[in-house]
């Protein structure tokens, strides 16, 4: 739930005065590894078409940062009618991080096939 772990850190923040954050994020932020080695994120992007150097762009590659003590980080944008997902790792603690991004595709392929999968084209 959301007092335990990581959620309980959040609630606490929201306890704390400014100068408390100032003063505590160095210590807190070395503890952060020791309550998740795990960061996703949705990275929200414009609904419009975008371009690049007049060229449109057709799809993307989110990344997340990877911080120091953390395992996985799983970034998804959604883009031009599709889900784009960028995968980072550490190597020593994910080393099959391939067989996870082909088992991550075949999932979420099954909650919406490709077009030219789907059924009856």
């Amino acid at each position: 739930g959301p007092f335990r772990g990581a959620g309980a850190v959040a609630l606490l923040a929201d306890q704390l005065p400014p100068l408390a954050h100032r003063f505590g994020a160095p210590f807190a932020s070395g503890a952060a590894r020791l309550l998740f080695d795990l960061l996703v994120t949705q990275v929200p992007l414009p609904r419009s078409a975008l371009s690049l150097g007049g060229a449109p762009l057709r799809a993307l590659f989110p990344m997340a940062p990877l911080a120091r003590g953390q395992s996985l980080a799983v970034a998804m944008s959604p883009y031009g009618g599709r889900v784009h997902i960028g995968l980072v790792a550490d190597g020593a603690a994910v080393p099959d991080l391939d067989a996870l991004a082909a088992a991550l595709t075949a999932e979420l392929d099954l909650l919406d096939p490709p077009e030219n999968d789907a059924p009856g084209a």
